[in-house]
């Protein structure tokens, strides 16, 4: 039977207008029941979910045969029909509008047809391995149903389709990530295990599954997902393979293959020791790793869309990761290699080149880009990073030692402990005339031998070796280059800065609750502070013309450091004594037995505490700074005695003899306490006088409790005399109305104290 369209045209001479008309109308009959069978099948299938493979197949049978022949009419009233008719524009318009029209729904019918068209083909995918056709399909979807969803959102059969697609889309691309996890396949190492950890990559590089992987990169590029997959890639790689081999030196890297398949396997012990792997070791691994990536399948070449380039699949992955391979390559391998002395450095000059060419291998295989210099730059400053190390491990092991116990002390002499002082610098550009000038004055003024020499005392060995790190330090600075010299220098001044903050800070509860540790922590800044005075003059002409070499500077502020806890120690211990004091009641009544009992257990309580500071400072302090320390407390535990006896309104005969009695106890043992046991004839009674300075106070006092009137009338000596040396005329007085009953006698030597 003839098509309709032969039956439209099948005249031997020009159609007519009305039979033109007829046969559109027609067409438009038939479109409309095909609209009817697209939706039937469409529902039916994806609204209802009813198998009807056979009836879609028939409907786009059906869609492109009408859609040929709306074709041939719509070249018939183009070719022939407006050439041939005299009629009208009007008509003719008319009857273009009318095909116009069909045509729009003719289009939406092929859309639709379609659609249908690439969802099963989605859906068959994955049987068939047709990765690339079913992407295309799912961009065509996309775009048909974008235009046809756009304005009609509440068309049924049109959601249900757009649906359908996202549901397929998802289901696809689950499918190719499957795929990708059959080829690329990852064996991740076992937590449990804790002494060994195990991972495996393997691919799968058969031609037949190499052919499915490349198909697989380029739908993924297609999709817009490659980059995601790379990433999560390339973190795992990173993870379990790199950094493994850039942090442990008992890393175990191996590779094998099959006629079907290759693996890289890494066996990483977590018992592993703390020196890290060498640069040259660490750059081995990750080249094998990369060349063994590389020739599995990121060689694999995917065009870039965007830009119209293309790239290799390697380039891809270092644009996501290269950078973290590069700074744990860095941080974790080139910062342990650089070296810390001078005689480390000529051996770093194979880790350089070594490093250069590691580099170049990484960008010939497309890892990094050919300005990528990270690597390059790093160890090509290798001067700068030196010194950079070992100011760094100064430091870190200064403070290793300033947190460390400061109550192991070495004994330290008036010798000189660090080495012989180099001789002074003597200047030739200063006039003949003046220069003799000089050294006559010198001559004239001779400094003691002892100027620069440092009392026999005890210090911390913590400082000690401090200070030697100090010396060592710029001993290696004086043979290193200028530069680094530079920074070596204040690597120095820091250490000591930081010993002025961490040191006290630390020990802070120490120095305040412990007198033998402030008394060490105070020889500590005497000693510091003592080699800071010459330190510089020592290395100044080692060191460049440029450095200030001196640390004269610091040299008060370490003083005072010590001096302003040690005497926060002799404040907290006045306090001390003078609550022991405070159980005697002022000295009143002490003719009673508890008022005696209570002033004497002071006494000796007080005394106690002398012969607690007498055992941790005398062997720690040096002699002369432990005997104005413990003179000043004896001090002011005799002023207050003398003060709190004075005072008194009331003193018995017998309580005169028991305050003598008592003060007697203090006179006894005071002198022992001033006794170091590097004296061997010294003058106690000088050198009470001579630290204790209201000592002979406090005696005078003693003779006045024992004395009578006649004998503290002539040791007054009218103004003259010992007593009033000591006491005020009115304190004298005071004592003679408390010692004695109101008499002539009295009254007569009262008369004479003015």
């Amino acid at each position: 039977m003839a098509s309709f369209v032969t039956e439209v045209l099948t005249s031997a001479g020009k159609l007519e207008t009305q039979e033109v008309q007829g046969k559109l109308d027609a067409l438009t009959k038939q479109i409309d029941s095909l609209k009817i069978q697209v939706f039937e099948v469409t529902h039916n299938k994806y609204i209802d979910f009813q198998s009807t493979m056979s009836t879609s197949e028939e409907l786009a049978e059906n869609v492109e045969r009408i859609s040929k022949e709306m074709s041939d009419v719509s070249d018939r009233i183009e070719n022939e029909i407006k050439s041939q008719l005299n009629m009208s524009t009007e008509v003719v318009e008319s009857l273009k509008r009318q095909l116009l029209e069909v045509t729009d729904v003719m289009l939406v019918l092929e859309s639709l047809v379609q659609i249908q068209e690439g969802l099963q083909c989605i859906s068959g995918a994955n049987k068939t391995c047709n990765f690339s056709k079913a992407a295309e399909a799912i961009l065509n979807i996309h775009d048909l149903l974008s235009s046809l969803v756009e304005g009609n959102k509440d068309v049924n059969i049109l959601m249900a389709l757009q649906t359908e697609y996202w549901v397929q889309k998802e289901k696809f691309l689950y499918d190719i990530g499957d795929k990708w996890k059959e080829l690329v396949f990852w064996t991740m190492p076992d937590t449990s295990e804790s002494k060994q950890q195990k991972c495996e990559l393997k691919i799968m590089t058969g031609a037949e599954n190499l052919s499915i992987l490349k198909d697989i990169v380029v739908v993924m590029e297609k999709l817009d997902i490659l980059d995601s997959k790379m990433k999560s890639f390339g973190e795992r790689l990173v993870l379990h393979i790199a950094q493994p081999c850039i942090s442990h030196c008992k890393t175990v890297l191996k590779d094998s293959s099959t006629g079907q398949s290759k693996t890289l396997t890494v066996k990483c012990c977590e018992e592993n020791s703390d020196k890290p792997p060498s640069p040259v070791e660490v750059f081995s691994k990750i080249t094998q790793i990369f060349k063994w990536l590389n020739d599995c399948f990121l060689h694999i070449v995917i065009d870039d869309e965007g830009s119209g380039q293309s790239q290799v699949l390697m380039e891809r992955l270092g644009g996501m990761v290269a950078h973290q391979v590069l700074d744990l390559i860095v941080k974790q391998c080139l910062t342990h290699a650089i070296p810390t002395s001078n005689k480390q450095m000529e051996g770093f000059q194979n880790d350089i080149s070594a490093t250069e060419v590691f580099s170049q291998k990484l960008t010939e295989m497309k890892f990094i880009p050919p300005n990528e210099t990270t690597l390059t730059d790093f160890v090509q400053n290798v001067n700068v990073l030196f010194a950079n190390k070992k100011c760094q491990e100064i430091l870190e092991k200064a403070r290793n030692l300033m947190t460390s116990d400061m109550h192991n002390s070495v004994p330290v002499s008036d010798d000189k402990p660090l080495g012989e002082l180099p001789p002074l610098e003597v200047r030739h550009d200063v006039p003949s005339g003046k220069k003799s000038r000089k050294l006559d004055l010198a001559g004239e003024c001779r400094l003691s031998d002892n100027t620069f020499k440092l009392p026999s005392c005890h210090i911390s060995v913590c400082i000690q070796q401090l200070l030697t790190l100090a010396y060592e330090t710029l001993h290696e600075a004086g043979e290193s280059s200028p530069q680094c010299a530079v920074q070596l220098f204040y690597a120095v001044r820091n250490m000591l800065e930081l010993f002025c903050s961490v040191f006290p800070t630390y020990h802070k509860e120490n120095l305040v609750n412990f007198p033998q540790l402030s008394a060490i922590f105070h020889n500590n800044c005497m000693f510091i502070a003592h080699h800071l005075m010459t330190m510089g003059h020592q290395f100044r002409k080692k060191l460049p013309p440029s450095i200030n070499a001196t640390f004269v500077d610091l040299v008060q502020k370490i003083r005072r450091l010590g001096t302003d806890t040690f005497l926060q120690q002799m404040s907290r211990m006045k306090g001390v004594m003078a609550e022991c004091l405070g159980g005697a009641n002022g000295f009143a009544s002490v003719s009673e037995e508890n008022m005696y009992f209570n002033a004497e257990r002071a006494i000796k309580q007080t005394m106690h505490q002398f012969h607690h500071l007498q055992k941790v400072w005398q062997e720690v302090l040096p002699p002369s700074v432990y005997r104005k320390a413990m003179g000043t407390l004896l001090n002011s535990v005799v002023v207050d005695i003398t003060a709190s006896i004075v005072v008194l309104e009331d003193i018995s005969s017998d309580d005169a003899r028991q305050l003598a009695t008592l003060l007697t106890i203090i006179m006894d043992k005071a002198g022992p306490l001033l006794q170091t046991p590097s004296d061997d004839k010294i003058n106690l009674t000088f050198e009470l006088q001579r630290n204790v300075s209201r000592w002979l106070r406090f005696k005078e006092l003693i003779t006045v409790l024992n004395a009578s009137l006649l004998e503290i009338s002539d040791r007054w000596a009218e103004g003259k005399g010992p007593l009033a040396v000591e006491f005020t005329p009115n304190e004298m007085k005071q004592l003679i109305r408390a010692l004695f009953q109101n008499t002539e006698r009295r009254a007569a030597v009262l008369a004479k104290i003015k």
